[in-house]
């Protein structure tokens, strides 16, 4: 009778391995499986809700492309101030979309020109002497810029604002 138990202990110790290969195989399946639902139902989400995240629309990553500049002469103008003659020296770039739009400003740049010049000559040095005055100065020269500039016009697709994204001063001189 003692040979009898000794076949009937070595089953009895490769069974718990099988056991616990068993188990931990669960356990991996259920965390793979778990993790594969979790991601799936977040790419499956985020696509529904059009990209939001905590119900804030997502920014669009724009390819970010290389400015292009359009500089303009310099200008030289009488202020309208009435008890002092001011002068006003002042260098202009525009930033712009593209080369198309730049080929475009140059095209219209007598136009572009006539309407700075009317501008800067109803301005006196006390609207340009603070950096309020420089900033609304240059939010105007925007908006000349991006006004329809008759049959030529600035090219639609480049949306509201013809494409002139901004306004830089190379130079601001009163005397």
């Amino acid at each position: 009778m003692s040979k009898a138990p000794a076949p009937a202990a070595a089953p009895a110790e490769s069974a718990p391995p099988k056991k616990s290969k068993k188990m931990l195989f669960i356990i991996v399946a259920a965390v793979l499986v778990l993790g594969i639902g979790g991601v799936g139902t977040f790419l499956i989400m985020g696509k529904r809700h059009g990209g939001e995240k905590d119900g804030k629309p997502e920014a669009k990553k724009v390819e970010k492309k290389p400015s292009v500049f359009a500089a303009l002469d310099p200008f030289t103008v009488n202020l309208a101030d009435r008890d002092r003659d001011h002068y006003l020296q002042i260098g202009l770039t525009y930033e712009v979309a593209g080369k198309d739009v730049e080929e475009e400003v140059k095209g219209q740049m007598p136009l572009i020109r006539s309407r700075i010049l009317l501008l800067l000559t109803s301005k006196t040095a006390t609207d340009l002497a603070t950096p309020q005055g420089k900033a609304k100065l240059a939010g105007e020269l925007i908006a000349l810029a991006r006004q329809p500039m008759g049959e030529s016009a600035l090219p639609s697709a480049q949306g509201a604002d013809h494409g002139v994204v901004n306004v830089h001063f190379s130079a601001f001189i009163i005397q």
